[in-house]
């Protein structure tokens, strides 16, 4: 009889790319490629490893991503939650519309504001009087 082999979890491969981008009043995080399923860990890891040394805005700039999955979605959610808790907002740029559509179908747009990344408000100033 053959001892059974214990059950190893495979890393899955990325198959998206995060970049980031230091600008005076934010960091513009672009993420390019398609978050189905299976890279919302991926997305989520590589989320968590951007440095927000100081940061109060940052703008995850979505126009290299193609696909959004619920799960992807909910990677999102949480890193704003995780980054909010530090003062930090989060907005987003350049959303291509199926993108957006699906943020929309899953109750989501109102929790992401969208901004163009080459004028944005500082997240002090979007305060008001």
């Amino acid at each position: 009889m053959t001892p059974p082999t214990p059950a190893t979890r495979r890393r899955p491969e990325a198959k998206i790319e995060v970049h980031v981008e230091r600008r005076p009043q934010l960091l513009r995080v672009a993420i390019r490629g398609e978050a189905s399923f299976d890279q919302a860990e991926v997305l989520s890891a590589q989320l968590l490893r951007v440095p927000l040394d100081g940061v109060g805005l940052v703008v995850l700039d979505l126009a290299g991503l193609t696909f959004l999955s619920s799960l992807a979605m909910g990677a999102l959610v949480s890193y704003r939650r995780g980054v909010g808790r530090r003062g930090v907002e989060v907005r987003l740029a350049n959303v291509q519309a199926q993108v957006w559509s699906a943020l929309e179908s899953a109750g989501l747009g109102k929790l992401f504001e969208r901004i163009d990344p080459e004028e944005p408000t500082p997240p002090a100033a979007s305060a008001g009087p």
